[in-house]
């Protein structure tokens, strides 16, 4: 087969490949069932597994236009699922694992385009979308596993271009300075204690090896060897500290939410630390002025990905603790705070803002004081 011959054969499979992606997200959007069989069927690893063998072949294909549909398509799709989909941070992990990374980085069109789909906007929003999600200890985890080689692969490709070198620089910071926070708060104050994750257990002295460990029905959080060892927590300490973990790992996500407790108990006593002496005095005296009678209620909101931080009163974020009263919930962490020596604090408590589905924030309650609860109640019993 002549050169010409092998281009026009390219032309045709990438036509195909477009047409296929932009079938599974057209029907993916007038149905939620399919929608999720795509997902179920790994349509997002198929996909960029497929772009990542084609791309290459790319520029040897006269008239980029087809091309250029080719990778906008593709990442259209995956940011539609990531704004829509069941199980975000799945899709997105099985993306990364799929090259979507490395084809992001050499898919920046490093002269002007007058091409149709912007493929640097493209380019700009998934980095966004990744340092956003890198608060998932399931991201963080892979990221971190790999951003060696990606640093020696694709560092110099960014090279190329000033917007991407600057996500990119921006990006690898990122990963190394949440590993470090993590593994600091491992080594100090939650070690593993299995392979799976699991870091809160019963404080018996029964060994839990080859033990099918219980799971709180409650916070879905801590773990116990026997229902006995269950009972015993609940009536000492856990009826407290069980709202308030559940609390903070939320309904929408939470097996991962869990998971990446100790990180996101890091990035907020961070966020904490950055803005505690000046900013959040200023604003926790502004809201007492905006909200007199809510004075002693007011609740520091901190968006651990963002370095954002405002105050509002708790009645604004009782739906975090699944039908308590606004009272009981005062009660509760004003029982803890008697207990917890915290110096002197104008506030009751903080709540933490992540990324969920795409734009979409989710908040959380704060996941340092509710581990705090857990831990430091259980070793009194």
């Amino acid at each position: 087969m002549t050169s010409k011959g092998v281009r026009m054969e390219l032309i045709q499979v990438i036509a195909m490949f477009s047409t296929c992606v932009c079938f599974i997200m057209g029907t993916s959007r007038h149905n939620v069932a399919i929608r999720e069989g795509f997902i179920v069927r790994h349509s997002i690893k198929h996909i960029f597994s497929a772009l990542h063998i084609l791309q290459p072949l790319i520029p040897i294909i006269p008239g980029m236009g087809r091309s250029e549909n080719a990778l906008a398509s593709s990442f259209r799709y995956l940011f539609f699922l990531l704004e829509y989909a069941d199980g975000p941070v799945s899709v997105f992990y099985e993306a990364l694992r799929a090259r979507a990374l490395e084809v992001a980085v050499r898919m920046a069109p490093f002269e002007p385009s007058k091409m149709e789909a912007n493929l640097h906007n493209i380019n700009a929003d998934f980095f966004e979308i990744l340092y956003h999600y890198l608060v998932h200890d399931k991201i963080l985890s892979y990221t971190c596993k790999h951003v060696d080689t990606w640093s020696n692969a694709l560092g110099p490709v960014a090279r190329q271009d000033k917007n991407l070198w600057k996500d990119w620089s921006a990006m690898e910071r990122t990963i190394r300075s949440y590993v470090s926070l993590r593994s600091k708060e491992e080594m100090t104050k939650w070690p593993l204690s299995n392979e799976k994750g699991w870091f809160l257990k019963c404080y018996c002295d029964r060994t839990t090896e080859g033990i099918q460990l219980r799971q709180c029905a409650g916070c879905q959080v801590v773990r116990y060897c026997s229902k006995r060892c269950q009972r015993d927590s609940w009536h000492s300490h856990h009826r407290l500290s069980c709202k308030f973990l559940k609390a903070a790992v939320g309904s929408s996500s939470p097996h991962y939410v869990k998971r990446s407790l100790r990180l996101l108990a890091a990035l907020e006593d961070r966020q904490m630390w950055y803005q505690g002496d000046d900013d959040i005095p200023k604003l926790v005296a502004a809201a007492q002025r905006l909200y007199p009678t809510d004075r002693k209620r007011l609740v520091v909101e901190l968006g651990v990905d963002k370095l954002d931080v405002s105050v509002r009163p708790l009645r604004h974020y009782l739906f975090l603790f699944n039908g308590l009263s606004e009272n009981d919930v005062v009660e509760s962490l004003s029982s803890w705070n008697l207990k917890e020596s915290r110096g002197h604090r104008s506030f009751l408590c903080s709540v933490i803002a992540i990324n969920n589905q795409y734009y979409s924030r989710q908040i959380l309650f704060s996941p340092r004081t509710a581990l705090n609860m857990e831990m430091k109640l259980g070793r009194r019993r």
